[in-house]
């Protein structure tokens, strides 16, 4: 089958106040052959190294073969590796307390996608990342929250120490068409995009817009305080009207 030609777009913005450096969501996408894969994480931001603990996470996820369980739980593993290599690298004279820190380890919330060739798709999550399925400019699927009051301070986590307890994945899947378009959003986002949806405007309209629309969009509800102050990250992907299937393939 040819490549995919799955176009993607990424809009990220910092939270008000903070850094371009202090920025802890993360993203990862591949998308020049099949399976097409994507993946968000939001770094909690009290854990120290968040940020590369979340880039650990995508970066693994999307060099995994698929999204089941077995496949994340690997890509989790690597991170774990990844990071803790990184870390001690990039801190051999640190303070006490930041040393501690360390020792605590970082966490992060992550979901991970999957676009198969014969016209399925496979989805993995750890906390509040959501991805939204939307067809003809309707949802198909916000997952694995859909109601934007359910989102909390405390949702589930995913530990960069080797030696903690890893969560238990939720996993979805289902069937895509050609000219879908499927989102990943870190929980501010998820949420405003859920309350913009129980308002009655439609998602598919903010999902069609370019980056830096987007940007303004967030800087917008921010100051309208429909959109907490918080990392915001939204990655689109949308598959082509020519997108044709191979039903005969096993992905």
């Amino acid at each position: 089958m040819s490549t995919p030609s799955v176009v993607h777009r990424v809009s990220a913005v910092p939270r008000d106040g903070g850094e371009v450096d202090d920025y802890e969501d993360a993203t990862a996408v591949r998308v020049a052959d099949w399976p097409v894969r994507a993946a968000v994480a939001d770094g909690a931001t009290e854990s120290a190294f968040a940020g590369q603990w979340a880039r650990a996470l995508v970066n693994g996820l999307v060099a995994a073969d698929d999204m089941s369980e077995p496949a994340f739980a690997s890509a989790v593993a690597e991170g774990q590796r990844e990071w803790k290599s990184a870390v001690q690298e990039g801190t051999p004279e640190t303070p006490w307390y930041v040393t501690a820190k360390v020792a605590e380890g970082a966490h992060a919330t992550a979901l991970g996608l999957s676009l198969h060739p014969e016209g399925t798709w496979r989805a993995v999550s750890v906390g509040d990342c959501c991805l939204f399925h939307v067809r003809e400019g309707r949802v198909q699927m916000a997952w694995p929250m859909d109601d934007p009051e359910t989102f909390t301070n405390r949702p589930s986590l995913l530990p960069s120490r080797e030696a903690a307890s890893v969560p238990a994945p939720h996993t979805a899947s289902g069937t895509w068409q050609a000219g879908d378009t499927f989102a990943l959003a870190t929980d501010a986002v998820a949420a405003w995009l859920l309350a913009r949806q129980e308002q009655g405007e439609a998602m598919a309209e903010v999902l069609a817009l370019d980056p830096e629309a987007v940007q303004q969009r967030i800087a917008a509800a921010r100051e309208d305080s429909d959109l907490r102050n918080d990392d915001a990250t939204l990655l689109v992907l949308e598959l082509p009207a020519s997108l044709e299937t191979n039903a005969h393939s096993t992905g």
